[in-house]
Parts: structure tokens; C-alpha cells; sequence
């Protein structure tokens, strides 16, 4: 981040005049996890009032994340016409509508319809998508640490927002847990989103929405992608990208859906385990600042290769865990579910952009995310449904690992790697 002229540190100019926007997206993120996550502390009251159909009461949650994904199509397309501000405030204001009509919900369908389809549009576009486009766009230099630390957000929203929807879920019920929420949500969206995201600007200078300055400082490393998502569908790296995505999404969604449920049933309190949920969320920040960093050093694949291990280990000591398993089991458990999930939506960007930067990426990101996104959709429905055929989530959770070889696999094929190798070669290259 810094350069040294003699005595004299010197910050780059994009970093010192974008600091606003990294904080704000960092934000952003907190209350998109904080929303999208505390499906897991939501999940067992709504079992209680709905009946204990786990496969019924998961695809809310499944239902939700498929269309996040679906509606990032139309938030990368928003992206490339509109401005970031104008997306992530109407993003704001569906949040707070969405919570406060699934505060009133008298039955289980009436969820799909609040909270699977009008909060999924809502944080399509405040969230992920708009997000990622906004940073590759902005940032050219350490762009990997600018979407770690962005990212990071996820895990503060992880350890407040959680832990908060299950102590008023204790005290007052679910319906309050919805309408805190969603007010909370929209309180820190609205403003970060006014005050950060001024259209037509960039640290770098203006950017119109054309994408004009983004295709002139394109990074070494990257290619643009400027025949658009067209060009992108017909190639057979969009397809690697893609399935390495979903295939590690899947068990990521499983876990952070699923794991409250299946360590209470383990004969772990609720509240503790919101709790152990929040210490996740820390580790994850760590995790998602420390392999952001890292892409901007080391391939790609072996970050996957190493986080997605450590992500394994987790789901072995969830495996292990039972009623009267030690504390320290269990705070071993976050910290390494934590740290290895980091990877999945810190380094999806940062590949993305890898392969398809240019002045359609917004669109093309979009539905790389939309197919990210339908992994863990799968993941988590297939969780409940197994969860109702077995009575556990044992089945589930000894498939994930499957889900992860398979993501292993598809990203040493994509072979990231190969495009920063000759772009060196390039640059080595006397002309």
C-alpha cells in the first residue's frame, strides 16, 4: 500500500482519496451478511411457528439466495448505466420494506414473497454485486487487498448482526428480530451509500458510465472482456470460473444456513452458538483481509487450494461435535470455518476481474454471480431436505466434501495463474 522516496512515505492517490468508499463498502457488507446470514438464527423459530418441515422452511432461505444471484444480472446490468449510488439506495429502501412485510407473516408462503423475493432484490443491490463492480472499477492498485478489506465487512455483520437477531428473537420474537433488521440494515445503508458513492467520480478521476476509465487503466494481469457477457458464455474459462464458484458456494451456504440448527440439536445453547456464529464472522474478517492480500502475491489456485483445506477441517470438527464436546472444540471449529469460507466471496471478484475486466464487467459479473449464488441455493435446500429423509445433517455435511474436491479441481483448471504469467512475460519482454 505505501512506496518509500527516500525518507518520505508516500500513499498512492487512489488509496488516500478512496478511503470513504472502502469504508462504506465495508458497511454495506456488514448489513448484507447480517441480513443474509441470520437465515441460521431465523431458521429454528420458524420451524416452531411453521412446523418442522426443514426442506419447506430451507427454501426460503434457498429461494432467497437463488434469486440474489438471479437479480444480480439485472443490478451488474443497473451497474453499467447507473450510477453505484442510485443502485445501492434503492437497494436500501427495498431492504426495510422486505424485513417489515416478513415481520407480518401469518404463514410459510408468505415468505417466499417477502423475504425470498423482495429482500433477495434489495440486497441485490446493495450488496455483493454493485460492491465488487463499484472496487474493480475504482481501484488499480492492491485491487485484491481493496475487495479483502471491503469483504471483511462480512464478518463484522457476522459477529453483530447475528448474536443481535438472536437476543431479540429471545426477547421478543422473530417478527421483532425481521423489523430490528431490516431498520438497522437500512439506518447504515442509506448514509453510506449518500456520502461515499458520488456518481460520475473516481479516486482516479471520472468515470462515465460507459466504463471508460476502467478499459484504460486496466491492471497488468487482467484481460477485458470487451465483446461483452457474449464472449464471455463461449469461453471455456467463464464455465471453469463459474463451476469453481458454485462448487465451493454449496458447502459454504450449507454451513453458514445450516450450522446453527445442527449445533443445537447437537445439545449446544442457542445463544452460545449465535455467539460461536459471531466468533466466525471475526475469523472470516481476518480471513477475508489476509486473501486479499495474499492474491495480489500468489496464485490464485493455491489460495483456493489452501482455504478450501482449511475450510474442511472445520466440517470435520462440526462432525465430532455432541453435547458435552469442550469450549475450545468448539471456538476451533469457527476460527477455522471462519478463516476458510473467507476465500469464496473475497477471491470470486478478484478472479472475475482477472479474466473479465472491461467496460461490460458489470453484467458479466452479475451472472457469474447469479451461477455462485445457485450453488449455495442447492446447498442449502439439499441440507433441509436430507435433514428430513436422515433426521440429521451428517449425510450433508460428509457430501459437502465432494463439493469442495470438485472446486479444488475446477480452479487449477481455469488456471488463473497462466494470464498473470504472460502478462510478467509481457512486461519482461524488450520492445
Amino acid at each position: 500500500m505505501r512506496g518509500v522516496v527516500g525518507r518520505r512515505i508516500v500513499i498512492p492517490p487512489e488509496l488516500r482519496s478512496g478511503w470513504k468508499i472502502i469504508l462504506a463498502a465495508a458497511a454495506l457488507m456488514a448489513v448484507t451478511s447480517g441480513v443474509w446470514y441470520s437465515g441460521s438464527v431465523l431458521f429454528v423459530p420458524l420451524l416452531a411457528e411453521f412446523g418442522r418441515d426443514y426442506a419447506a422452511t430451507s427454501a426460503i432461505f434457498s429461494v432467497f439466495t437463488l434469486l440474489t444471484g438471479v437479480f444480480g444480472i439485472l443490478t451488474g446490468h443497473l451497474m453499467d448505466r447507473w450510477s453505484a449510488r442510485r443502485v445501492i439506495l434503492v437497494g436500501g429502501i427495498l431492504l426495510f420494506c422486505g424485513h417489515a412485510l416478513s415481520s407480518l407473516a401469518t404463514a410459510r408462503w408468505q415468505l417466499f414473497l417477502t423475504h425470498s423475493v423482495l429482500t433477495s432484490l434489495g440486497v441485490a443491490c446493495m450488496g455483493w454485486t454493485p460492491v465488487s463492480v463499484h472496487i474493480a472499477r475504482t481501484f488499480h492498485e492492491r485491487r485484491g487487498l481493496m475487495l479483502g478489506v471491503a469483504s471483511a465487512g462480512v464478518g463484522i455483520g457476522l459477529a453483530t448482526f447475528i448474536p443481535f437477531t438472536q437476543a431479540v428473537i429471545d426477547y421478543a420474537g422473530w417478527r421483532m428480530a425481521f423489523l430490528a433488521l431490516g431498520s438497522c440494515g437500512t439506518l447504515l445503508v442509506l448514509p453510506a451509500a449518500w456520502f461515499a458513492f458520488r456518481p460520475g467520480e473516481t479516486p482516479s478521476g471520472p468515470t462515465g458510465v460507459n466504463g471508460e476509465s476502467a478499459r484504460a487503466a486496466q491492471p497488468h494481469g487482467e484481460t477485458a472482456s470487451d465483446q461483452g457477457l457474449g464472449a464471455a458464455l463461449c469461453s471455456r474459462t467463464f464455465w471453469l470460473a463459474a463451476a469453481t464458484f458454485s462448487c465451493l458456494s454449496a458447502p459454504v451456504q450449507l454451513l453458514m444456513t445450516h450450522q446453527v440448527a445442527h449445533l443445537v440439536e447437537a445439545g449446544q445453547p442457542a445463544l452460545f452458538v449465535a455467539g460461536l456464529v459471531g466468533l466466525v464472522g471475526l475469523a472470516s474478517t481476518i480471513g477475508k483481509v489476509f486473501w486479499g492480500w495474499l492474491s495480489d502475491r500468489w496464485w490464485l489456485e493455491s489460495i483456493y487450494t489452501t482455504a478450501i483445506s482449511i475450510l474442511g477441517l472445520g466440517v470435520a470438527v462440526l462432525l465430532s461435535i455432541g453435547p458435552s464436546t469442550a469450549r475450545g472444540v468448539l471456538y476451533v471449529y469457527a476460527i477455522l470455518v471462519g478463516f476458510g469460507y473467507a476465500v469464496s466471496p473475497t477471491l470470486s471478484p478478484i478472479m472475475s476481474a482477472r479474466f473479465f475486466s472491461g467496460p461490460r464487467f458489470g453484467i458479466t459479473f452479475g451472472v457469474l454471480h447469479m451461477i455462485h449464488l445457485s450453488g449455495g441455493a442447492a446447498g442449502v435446500w439439499a441440507a433441509g431436505y436430507v435433514h428430513d429423509l436422515a433426521g440429521n445433517y451428517r449425510p450433508a455435511l460428509f457430501g459437502s466434501y465432494v463439493s469442495l474436491g470438485l472446486a479444488v479441481l475446477f480452479v487449477w483448471l481455469a488456471a488463473p495463474r497462466r494470464l498473470a504469467a504472460k502478462s510478467a512475460a509481457e512486461r519482461m519482454t524488450p520492445r
